[in-house]
């Protein structure tokens, strides 16, 4: 009896710490992804790029450059700068190394800003941009693969009939390299935007707005399935029911209802705010990959951003 209760405890202390270094491991994996690719976007953010202006290289260095002012004295000029969160990567030349698709905004002191697609290969041990692809003013970045050695972006971009601010049309669109040259297939019409396309995803809210980044330890979620919306929402779970508005990228949350457990202080503030936005959104659109929710109240406006997870 001793040597089997012996046994049993040996086992026990076995997986325990079996346990731990798993936990251990998958810890210093997931810190050395995260550190790898803030590596890699920081070289993105001081390479050369080619294919954004005719007859001129951009220079970036840290993530940005400034050409000369349009007018001498003038503070307007052209400006070209690295979209850091929102990049994938993929093998597009089936040698077994994968590429780098990243992305840029440019602007030439209009209204308008350019996005742009750019390729990235590695060669001794440097990365280099060999192809660059225009991909519209104002266009939203949803989605971004590598598929069977093919870049796939999920974008919405202006109908015939909208606005250069306000785009609607979700459309798919898919390009092959052909050695230093991006060549791109028939362009796939997914139709007007709609609570369709946030279905299938779930959504983790990363800033309460623009500036205020919601903290790492807090997880409030969205998973939107028919005409229902459910979540997490830093201490309690929750459920509403969601509608297209009148006008593609409308939005409407009706009443919500949840669980009532109750938490720290912290986290019942953010659970309050983030409920309250809810309520009162008003539209949705994407940004470098992200979903916002953009909501009005007594004045107020501010936007909820959201990345996808896996």
């Amino acid at each position: 009896m001793q040597l089997i209760t012996g046994i049993i405890m040996q086992n026990k202390s076995y997986t325990i710490k079996t346990t731990i270094l798993l936990s251990v491991l998958l810890f210093m994996l997931s810190s050395y992804a995260s550190e790898s690719k803030q590596s890699f976007i920081s070289q993105a953010g001081n390479l050369t790029y080619q294919g954004i202006y005719d007859q001129q290289l951009v220079h970036l260095k840290k993530g940005l450059w400034q050409g000369k002012p349009f007018q001498p004295g003038s503070a307007s000029r052209p400006r070209v700068g690295l979209i850091k969160d929102f990049s994938f990567s993929g093998d597009l030349n089936q040698d077994g190394q994968p590429e780098q698709i990243v992305f840029l905004w440019e602007s030439s002191g209009g209204s308008g800003t350019g996005v742009y697609m750019a390729v990235l290969i590695r060669h001794n041990g440097q990365w280099t941009n060999i192809a660059t692809q225009f991909l519209g003013d104002r266009v939203q970045l949803q989605m971004g693969r590598v598929q069977q050695g093919k870049i796939e972006l999920d974008i919405i971009q202006a109908g015939d009939k909208d606005p250069a601010c306000c785009p609607t049309q979700h459309v798919l669109r898919s390009w092959s390299l052909k050695g230093t040259k991006l060549q791109e297939a028939p362009i796939l019409d997914l139709g007007e935007i709609s609570i369709k396309d946030l279905q299938g995803i779930n959504w983790r809210l990363v800033k309460l707005n623009w500036q205020e980044q919601v903290p790492d330890s807090s997880t409030v979620t969205l998973q939107f399935k028919a005409n229902k919306v459910s979540g997490f929402s830093a201490c309690n779970r929750f459920t509403a029911s969601v509608s297209d508005g009148k006008i593609p990228g409308n939005i409407k949350f009706g009443p919500i209802t949840g669980t009532r457990k109750y938490c720290e202080q912290e986290v019942m503030e953010l659970e309050t705010r983030f409920l309250k936005a809810l309520v009162n959104t008003r539209s949705f659109s994407f940004v470098n990959g992200h979903l916002t929710l953009e909501w009005q109240d007594d004045g107020a406006v501010s936007t909820l951003f959201f990345r996808p997870v896996k």
